[in-house]
């Protein structure tokens, strides 16, 4: 009986180890996969589900948790594309993405509007910050709490509307937010602005005028507080530092385009930068499918976060510990989210100094210019 009982161990062992050893082997030969799958399963075990084609937040201490999380974790569209990739499979398509399906077609006889082009006319609601662009879904929805948010482009300017969710379904079926009752609308004052002002010290210089760059820390911040804009500040470069125009892709213009921005969305707020090179199609407007050889970013802002009810808090965020610190290759964007807030009152981000470095090349020609405001 002993020997039956041992037999049947060493038996049960084997089968064991046999299992044990075909699940390494898998993992080993598809470690993509095997981590992907992990992710996923974590990803939809956790509070965030989703509910008609957005994303549903139990409540806005959830959206919170998210959000810190994709931020410290997740950079660049590979990253953001990595953590949307598990809800793709319940039904769930990013703004984000749409985005990057939008300007898929980089084909020469392309007609379709872009997505600059889109931001242009109206068509489409124009998000600078991936990161939220990537939890509202290809509409522009969100649920938080007993609220679904609903962004669109608006007549003249970005609107937002807070929906209660017992009308969720009418809102599936393609009902305007609008015209739900008891919807609430919400203005966004998003405008792109051009720069709001060159310290006279380094200003653009005028045709012929070489560009120069201080040398200073990307924190030294210049005396004065900066006035206050919403949307974007920044502009095109079309030259490099040297005065000549960056080397044309397939035969097609192109430029740099770089800017600061400063966000709203009713329960979340940021501020970043981004740089991204663009080519002109032949019909369609400009698309950022051209790549730079280097793109390189340094920044530095101070200010206080303002939430209602509560003590201004202060911040004083950059980017790197130290120039060159943060570079990309071959890429055709970059951005970085420098500072973030959420609260379920609107909250907003004042800024008192936003500095911003960066140096790009595009085929041997170097864009560089350094922003002090």
């Amino acid at each position: 009986m002993k020997q039956k009982l041992y037999v049947m161990a060493l038996a049960m062992m084997g089968t064991a180890m046999s299992m044990l050893y075909s699940c390494k082997e898998t993992d080993a030969m598809e470690p993509d996969r095997a981590g992907r799958s992990l992710l996923q399963a974590v990803r939809m075990g956790s509070e965030v589900k989703v509910s008609h084609g957005w994303l549903s937040f139990p409540s806005q201490q959830a959206f919170e948790k998210v959000m810190a999380e994709m931020h410290g974790r997740y950079e660049g569209s590979k990253g953001l594309a990595d953590w949307e990739s598990a809800y793709a499979g319940a039904g769930f398509q990013s703004l984000r993405r749409r985005y990057e399906l939008i300007d898929a077609d980089s084909s020469e006889s392309r007609r379709a509007p872009t997505v600059d082009s889109l931001f242009k006319a109206g068509k489409l609601f124009n998000c600078p910050d991936s990161w939220f662009a990537t939890v509202l879904n290809n509409e522009g929805n969100i649920q938080v709490g007993d609220s679904v948010y609903c962004f669109r482009p608006g007549r003249k300017m970005p609107v937002a509307y807070a929906v209660p969710v017992k009308f969720a379904e009418e809102l599936a079926r393609g009902a305007k937010p609008e015209s739900i009752p008891m919807s609430k609308e919400h203005l966004l004052s998003f405008d792109i602005l051009d720069m709001v002002q060159w310290p006279d010290e380094w200003h653009l210089p005028e045709p012929g005028e070489p560009i120069v760059i201080p040398n200073l820390p990307i924190c030294d911040y210049p005396s004065g507080n900066m006035p206050n804009w919403w949307g974007r500040s920044g502009g095109d470069i079309y030259k490099g530092n040297d005065g000549q125009m960056f080397p044309e892709h397939n035969g097609r213009l192109v430029k740099l385009n770089y800017h600061r921005w400063r966000v709203g969305f009713i329960f979340y707020a940021s501020a970043g930068v981004r740089v991204r090179m663009l080519k002109h199609t032949r019909f369609a407007g400009w698309q950022s499918v051209t790549y730079a050889d280097e793109m390189i970013m340094d920044a530095c802002c101070k200010g206080k976060v303002i939430i209602p009810g509560l003590l201004p808090i202060p911040f004083n965020e950059q980017i790197s510990p130290g120039w060159p610190g943060f570079a990309r290759y071959a890429e055709n964007s970059f951005e970085k989210t420098m500072k973030w807030t959420a609260s379920g009152i609107f909250s907003e981000i004042f800024l008192e100094h936003f500095n911003f470095h960066f140096r790009v090349n595009y085929r041997g020609r170097v864009a560089e210019r350094y922003i002090r405001q």
